[in-house]
């Protein structure tokens, strides 16, 4: 069993929270100061491309789920995929809502024809999405394939009621 499992690096985290920093290095807050410049579809290639991808599986009548690995990182697509499919309901879930409140958004999805959710790894376990999801989209690639493969096993699963399921990178 040991060869099948890496312990505790490959255990899917009950948090998505970001790793403590120091903030009083200037070198750091140097580094924040230009990240948030780029911030937004004009300095960040990955989000013009993921609004570009997102939107298409919408038009091919997809509802997808964006995965990503920390808080701030879902928020920052949330705000940015929003606006950019003002027509559908984009959702959000991370960690720092409790069990219930993320099975409720979930379940509030349920009735949209079509929507977008955009999760952290908190809902890559426990919670099928099935019912109203039919995409994965992996935001943040992960050094390990097995988040991959529980992220999309919450969409691609007994129940399923779309002839296709996407699951991009």
């Amino acid at each position: 069993l040991d060869q099948l499992f890496d312990g505790e690096a490959d255990a899917l985290s009950q948090d998505d929270l970001e790793p403590a920093a120091g903030f009083d290095d200037p070198a750091l807050a140097t580094l924040v100061a230009r990240a948030t410049e780029l911030a937004g579809t004009s300095g960040d290639p990955k989000l013009r491309i993921l609004i570009k991808h997102v939107k298409r599986l919408v038009a091919d009548g997809f509802s997808p789920v964006v995965f990503c690995r920390y808080i701030a990182t879902a928020h920052y697509l949330h705000r940015s995929l929003s606006p950019a499919l003002s027509k559908i309901r984009v959702a959000l879930v991370t960690g720092e809502d409790a069990a219930q409140q993320r099975a409720a958004t979930v379940e509030s999805l349920a009735d949209e024809d079509q929507c977008v959710l955009v999760s952290t790894d908190c809902l890559s376990e426990g919670i099928n999405l099935q019912d109203s999801f039919d995409a994965v989209v992996h935001y943040d690639l992960s050094w390990n394939p097995t988040r991959h493969e529980q992220r999309e096993g919450r969409v691609d699963r007994f129940g399923q009621h779309s002839p296709k399921v996407r699951a991009t990178l």
